[in-house]
Formats: C-alpha cells, sequence, structure tokens
C-alpha cells in the first residue's frame, strides 16, 4: 500500500500533454533520459483532480503516486540536487483541463499532436480502441486537439506545442526546441534514450516507443486506411488538420445520415462487446491465478 509521505512546497510538475497515440510515451522516453528531468508516466487522474485541493495540495497528491515508481519522494530528488525539474506525462490530462488552469502562471506545458489519420489509425488498431472508426475516431482527435487549442491561448508564453512527425524525424532539434523551453540544457543522454531505464513499462500498445524513433511509423495509415476512411477523417477533421500543417490527401466524402448513424452505433455495441471481453478475460486470469496459488 502507498505510503504518504510529507511535503515540502514541492514545485509544480511540467505538464505533458497530448491525445492518445500522439507520442506522449515518446516524449516522456526522451525526457526521462535527461539527468537532470524526473518523468512520471500516468498516474490515477481521477483520484488525483476528484477532490476539493488546493493547489499545494494537488501537487502533493501527484507526488504521492510518485512513490509506486520510486521510494524517493520528488522533494527529496530535489534537495539531493538529482533533478532541477520533475514532469507528469498523461494522454488523459486534456480531460481536466479546467483542473490545469491554477497552475498556468507557476509551471510550463509541452502539448504534442500527431496527424489525426495517424492518430484515427492507432485507436482502432489497438485493442482498447473500444469500436472506434473513421468517424469516431477523427471526432475525437478533432475536439481534444481543439481542447488543447483553446488552453494555450490562454497564456501562449507557458505552452511549447510540438508534432509527433517532427519528434521522429528529428529528435536533436525538437528536444533541443524542449529544453530550452523548459530551461535546461540539453543533454545527449536524449538521444540514447532507448538504452535508458524509465519508470515506463514497456506493453503492447507502446513498445515502439523503446525503440529508436522511426520516421515510418509516421506514415503507417497511408497503407493501413483504405482512400475513402481517409476521405471520412478528412471531412471530419479536415480544417483542424490543415492547420497543423497536415495536407489532405483524401476523396472528398460527403456521409449520409444513415452511415453516421452505423458509425456511431458501430463504436456504442463494439465498444461493449470489447469492454465485456476484457471484464470477462481479466476475471478468467484472476480465477486462473488462484487456482495456482492453492495447488501449490
Amino acid at each position: 500500500m502507498m505510503t504518504k509521505k510529507s511535503h515540502k512546497n514541492t514545485p509544480a510538475p511540467v505538464f505533458l500533454m497530448g491525445t492518445q497515440r500522439s507520442g506522449t510515451t515518446l516524449l516522456a522516453r526522451a525526457l526521462s533520459a535527461h539527468p537532470e528531468i524526473f518523468v512520471k508516466n500516468e498516474i490515477e487522474l481521477p483520484y488525483v483532480f476528484g477532490h476539493s485541493y488546493d493547489k499545494q495540495e494537488l501537487i502533493n497528491a501527484i507526488e504521492n503516486l510518485v512513490l509506486e515508481e520510486t521510494t524517493t519522494s520528488v522533494n527529496e530528488l530535489f534537495a539531493q540536487g538529482k533533478v532541477k525539474l520533475w514532469a507528469l506525462k498523461d494522454p488523459q490530462l486534456t480531460d481536466h483541463i479546467d483542473e490545469l488552469r491554477p497552475f498556468i502562471q507557476d509551471t510550463l506545458f509541452v502539448v504534442i499532436v500527431r496527424d489525426g489519420r495517424g492518430v484515427t489509425n492507432s485507436y482502432i488498431e489497438n485493442k482498447w480502441g473500444l469500436g472506434t472508426n473513421a468517424y469516431t475516431g477523427a471526432q475525437r482527435w478533432k475536439r481534444e486537439v481543439e481542447q488543447q487549442e483553446a488552453f494555450i491561448k490562454t497564456a501562449p508564453d507557458r505552452f511549447l506545442y510540438i508534432r509527433y512527425e517532427d519528434l521522429v524525424d528529428d529528435l536533436k532539434s525538437t528536444m533541443e526546441r524542449v529544453c530550452s523551453h523548459l530551461g535546461v540544457e540539453f543533454h545527449p543522454n536524449i538521444l540514447e534514450y532507448d538504452k535508458k531505464s524509465a519508470h515506463i513499462h514497456k506493453k503492447r500498445e507502446n513498445i515502439h516507443t523503446h525503440d529508436k524513433p522511426d520516421p515510418r511509423l509516421a506514415e503507417k495509415w497511408r497503407g493501413k486506411l483504405t482512400p475513402f476512411e481517409i476521405g471520412v477523417i478528412e471531412m471530419v477533421a479536415g480544417d483542424t488538420l490543415q492547420r497543423h500543417g497536415y495536407a489532405l490527401c483524401g476523396p472528398k466524402v460527403t456521409l449520409k445520415n444513415w452511415q453516421i448513424l452505423f458509425y456511431r452505433a458501430h463504436q456504442k455495441i463494439i465498444g461493449e462487446l470489447q469492454i465485456q471481453y476484457r471484464w470477462r478475460r481479466a476475471k478468467l486470469k484472476s480465477v486462473m491465478g488462484k487456482r495456482r496459488r492453492v495447488r501449490r
């Protein structure tokens, strides 16, 4: 069970934001290779933001969850001179923008965006996509990116905006910009992040972020999505794609009402089936685990 430690005005963490599948883990892996930066990868945000904390209490709650990864508190890391800043990476931070507003004058933010066609394709391919299709995936990407855009406009100097495609194409230049924004010297360890340990566990969903950045992954969607799917995504989010420098390439698509209803029903029905499958599978694994322990 997690043991709480006392806190002495822990500084606010840098917040690393982006949609799911936008490269937030890659960004966190690269930053965590810097010897003066500690990065916490994803926490129970509903637990942190689900209480009436003041700003320092929110910071303390985030720090308490760091103890799941290390027995050393962030305060101790600062006191020992081992870190100059710490960061929290979590794609779900976009869902808590209102709670982040009090931090805007005290810390910095890095927002990473990825081509919505690549993100949607990744939603579709992953087992936790919950029935996502071209239409609903594009809607989700557009909504979240536009929430981030609006947040950036409230204090542009506190934010650095980068693109996933630039990160994988030119890691050094992009991370030099990130380090400059955060007020730390660029460190060559960042370029060797794949050889460094990090508090980010390898999973099926983030396996590529433990390897050297591969620019081909940024264009993977071109061979995976059909022309019609690309057209659907561009119909929904074309303006947002272009605003972020992504040229449109699909055919012009206009969906009929029945097609939109189909896409929405598909997400709801298939998503529910996937949830039930994962719940039953987890329950079966739990039962089998108990049986193996009894046999021993």
